[in-house]
Parts: structure tokens; sequence; C-alpha cells
């Protein structure tokens, strides 16, 4: 259904639905009208499109009365004021099953980053195709032609470096012309909201919404708002000559084009730009993809098993060893960020580290219990007790002071060159010692020698902490989120490799379950999902299959709200 004109033009054919809901602006590509009821209009100016979605019933009656209003010149059909009576009344409908385990058709929303040049099209096809045994129907979402082409204004191109590079620039502009950077993700999820009504009539059911690709951290937020314990991001990694021979290769750019689109896709310099590098890090999920298709099949098969609640699943030392990183990061108090670290050999953990500033006799500050049993930190140890960051200020006494030795005529022309140059990236003034720092020191403090360890980290090592890393012996380093500030691969370039068969200590990204998945999905009775249960009463192991499995976390279509009121109905009927 469309309608060709102005928004006031809409709302005054339509101008008995004020009895029934209320309009609203979103933004100037898309306007929305929700009944009371619960169904739910979005029009779409640039494409005149409406769409319809929310509560099922609602959603249908609201499409009858406008379809039947817009032809009708805003009049009412004759039939109209029961729908009308329905639309203006919240439902009473209650669905039981939303307040214990045995919901079971709970969708799924998958979101996928990767740097420019990972195919990404391969995993999805790949998990649509295993999401089938679990009896779910899978539905792919681009961002770019599902998402940009509707709300944006792309010209139509079969140059494919003019088509990457106007759709990266449109979504930047969509972004900057809200000021929201999530635009994108709100077009996601507005997509989704369409593929369901055309599918189910609105009603929600056993289907998995495929998100190709999300590139700024905004965009996850905003999913995760959305959709909560029903939304999953799906990190893909492949290195840079695999992701460059891709562009050059089957895409043909040249080597100049190739470069310069992935540096603009990793981190953009605009505030409105895309951030893959920043996006990457706060994945669920991270895979690897290096062309052998078996074992990115074997990746994402446990992915799924996991998901919908497979018993016998367990993690590998990576995953525990990288949880427990994480874990160790939420003791810091730094300033700028939480970053953690743990040392291990032979598949044990022997010291485990932090960021945060060190105290007489050995180790980090700690919060201690002082005899009024309050929990307190030591006045002036921490630097938020102190009030200020050192390194901040270190670096910002060395600006001003290289400022003031200018010529006053060009203090002002040469300051902002002065204040975004490598200065800035500085890191030697903390007072904070470093989390891989504290590891090799905590285990040196107990005698422990770190020659042929593991260290993992949940912060790619600074060039500071590389060197050490080096020096103490370490084989290989596991990190997540990268650090552009590093510069350890270049300094250390003749100690440190990127691949496992070459010379030096093994810098590797991490791949497995991350942490932020990782409690939900391995406790079989502690997480936010339904307990696993792993045999029978007799003792028998439990048989599980994919085609009886229900999701780990159920994404419920009802509010907190709605579950209060069947709470209170269902409490009712039991006095």
């Amino acid at each position: 259904m469309r309608f060709e004109g102005s928004f006031a033009q809409l709302k005054e054919r339509l101008e008995l639905l004020a009895q029934v809901g209320t309009w609203k602006e979103l933004n100037p590509n898309q306007y929305e009208f929700r009944t009371h009821s619960g169904g739910v209009m979005s029009w779409y100016p640039g494409t005149g499109e409406l769409g319809f979605q929310g509560q099922p019933e609602s959603s249908l009656e609201l499409e009858q009365l406008v379809r039947g209003m817009l032809s009708q010149d805003g009049e009412a059909m004759p039939d109209a004021r029961p729908i009308m009576e329905n639309l203006a009344h919240a439902p009473e409908f209650m669905n039981m099953s939303f307040l214990d385990d045995s919901y079971a058709d709970s969708e799924l929303v998958l979101g996928f980053v990767g740097a420019l040049g990972t195919d990404l099209k391969v995993v999805c096809q790949i998990v649509e195709d295993r999401l089938k045994a679990f009896r779910y129907t899978a539905h792919c979402i681009r961002i770019s032609t599902d998402v940009i082409t509707k709300i944006g204004d792309v010209p139509q191109t079969e140059n494919r470096v003019e088509r990457i590079d106007m759709y990266m620039r449109e979504g930047n502009r969509l972004r900057e012309v809200s000021g929201d950077n999530s635009i994108l993700a709100l077009g996601a999820a507005v997509a989704i909201s369409q593929l369901r009504y055309q599918e189910s009539k609105a009603e929600p059911g056993r289907n998995a919404y495929l998100i190709n690709s999300l590139k700024t951290p905004f965009e996850v937020q905003r999913l995760r708002k959305i959709y909560a314990g029903g939304f999953f991001l799906i990190g893909v990694h492949a290195d840079h000559e695999r992701r460059s021979r891709y562009l050059l290769d089957d895409l043909r750019l040249t080597k100049e084009q190739a470069a310069d689109l992935i540096s603009r896709d990793e981190n953009e310099k605009e505030p409105h730009g895309q951030h893959t590098r920043d996006t990457y890090h706060l994945s669920d999920f991270f895979v690897s993809y290096d062309g052998n298709l078996d074992a990115l099949k074997n990746q994402i098969w446990r992915i799924l098993d996991l998901l919908f609640g497979k018993p016998y699943v367990t993690p590998t030392f990576d995953e525990y060893a990288m949880f427990m990183a994480f874990s160790a990061s939420l003791r810091s108090a730094d300033l700028s960020r939480q970053v953690g670290a743990v040392l291990t050999k032979h598949d044990c953990i022997i010291a485990t580290g932090a960021n945060d500033v060190p105290k007489a006799g050995g180790g980090l500050y700690w919060p201690t219990r002082n005899d009024a049993h309050e929990i307190v930190d030591e006045e002036d140890g921490r630097d938020y007790k102190r009030g200020e960051d050192s390194n901040a200020m270190q670096k910002k006494e060395i600006i001003e002071n290289i400022i003031r030795s200018l010529p006053e005529h060009c203090r002002d022309e040469v300051a902002p060159l002065i204040k975004n140059s490598g200065i800035k990236d500085i890191t030697e003034y903390g007072r904070v010692v470093h989390a891989e720092m504290e590891a090799l020191l905590s285990s040196s403090r107990m005698g422990v020698s770190a020659v042929d360890s593991t260290l993992y980290c949940t912060t790619y090592p600074c060039h500071n902490c590389a060197k050490h890393i080096i020096a103490a012996g370490v084989d290989r380093v596991v990190y997540v989120e990268p650090y552009p500030k590093s510069k350890a691969q270049k300094f250390h370039s003749d100690s440190i490799s990127l691949e496992r068969s070459r010379k030096g200590v093994f810098f590797d990204a991490f791949i497995g379950v991350g942490p932020r998945s990782f409690f939900d999905l391995f406790s079989v009775n502690l997480g936010s999902g339904y307990a696993v249960i792993r045999k029978t009463e007799d003792g028998q192991a439990v048989d599980w299959s994919e085609a009886n499995a229900k999701l780990r976390t159920q994404m419920q279509p009802c509010s907190y709200i709605d579950r209060e009121y069947m709470a209170g109905h269902t409490l009712s009927t039991y006095l």
C-alpha cells in the first residue's frame, strides 16, 4: 500500500485515526502511527510505502481500516465502528507461556560484523542452512540494499568501487542528518517487522533474521536495546591478506582502491563514519574464515548448538581463559578502560592481571574493609581518588608548552594540527600498570617462569607491553579487541608473527564464544535462559535433537508490563 503526498495530507486523509491512537515522527524519512491496541503503521515519504506491524490482530485491522479510508477520501467504511472500537482498546489476550519456560517459538536476530573484504555472504548461507535443522526460517537483511537504499538516496551504478563508496557515504550522511548513529539499526528493525508481517501477518514464530552487516557500535547497542536476549552478534575474522585478495581478485579493485576502502571501513575519522574495528569486539561469538568451508561450518554449527541449549557443549580452554581475562578486567578502576589478562601454561592459569595503579609491596590496589565495615579505596591511591588521569594531564601539558613556544601569529592555525598529532597516542605517562605487564609481574612474584606460556588479553597489547612479552619468553598471545595505538607489530616485526607457522611470538585473534555470552550459554542453571538438563531421573544421558530444541534465551513478544499484568491475573485465579 502506498500514499503519495505530504505528511499533512496523509494525516488529513486519515483524520479519524486520531480516535484510536497517536502519530509520531521518528525521523524525516519515517512517520509512525500506533493504535492503543498495539497495531503499528509506518509511512516512508521517500517511497510513499505504508507498512503495518505490531500486535497481529490489531495490525490487520489497522491495515483494513486505512485501506478503506484511503479509498474513500478519508471517510470510514460503513462497518468501521467495530474495528475502531477494537483499535482503541488495549488487548486482553494473555499467553501464560510467557511466565514460564514453555514458550518455544522465540524469534532470533543475528547481526554480523566483519572488516571490508570479508565474505559474510558465505557465513550467512551456512547459518541459514543450519537453522533449517531447528525448524527455523532464515531471512537475510542487507543493510546496504534493504535499509540504506530504502531510507536514503543511492544512485544506480555498475561500477563496484563507486557502489561501495556511495553506500558508505550515504550511510554516513544518514547518520549525520538524523543525528543518530544507530539509524541503520532502526531501519533493520523496521525491515524485520515488515518481513514478519509479509510472512506470517505479524505473528512471531520460528523466524531468524540475519543482518549483514553492522558497522558502528551504536547499531549494536540499539539492536540489543530492541531485542535484548534475542540478539546476538557474530564477528567474522579474516586476515588482511585474504580480504585484500578478495577485493582485488573477486571485485577487481586496484590496490589503491582496496587499501583506501579497507582503511575507511575500519575506522573513519568523521564522527558519523563507519567504525568496524570498534564494533567487532562487541561480538558474542568470534569465527574465523580462512577459505576452509568445513572449518567455518563446524564453528557455526557449534554456535547454534549452544544457542539452542545442547547440554554437552562445554568451553574450550581458549574460551575459558579469555573469560577469566575478562573477569580480571572487571576489578580495574582505570579512568579510561578496563583491560584484563591471564597467563597460562599447559592449560593451567598461573597468573592474572588488570590495568590499575601499583601499590608498595607488590601488586595493585584493591578496595578493603575499614574499621567501620565500609569497603573503601585508599586515599591518593587509584587515579579516581586523585581526580585525574596523569597520562592525559601530561599530554595536555606537552601540547600547551609547544603551542606557547610558537610565534603568536601562527598559534591558532598550528594548534589543531598539534592536538591531533601522534602526541595524543602517547601512553607512557600513565600511573597504571597494564594488564599484560601485571600478569607477567604476578607470575614472577610467585617464582613461576613465563617461558613457553600463553597470554590471553582482552585488548591487543601496546608496544610497551609487547617488548616485555617477547623478553619474558611468552609463546602465544590471544586477544579480542584491536588497539590502534599499538606499534607492537611495526617495532617488533622480527619477533612477532601473525601466523603460527612463522618464527616469533604468535599474536592470535581470539576465536570462539566471547566473554559476553560465556556465562549465559555455558552455565546449566545460573544463566538468563532456561535450565539445561543433562540426565534423566534414572541417570541416563538426555537425548538432544535439533528438531526438538528451543532457543536457550527466549525473546518473548511482550513487555514486562504485560507479564506483570499476566502475573496479577494468574494470582487472582488462585485466591
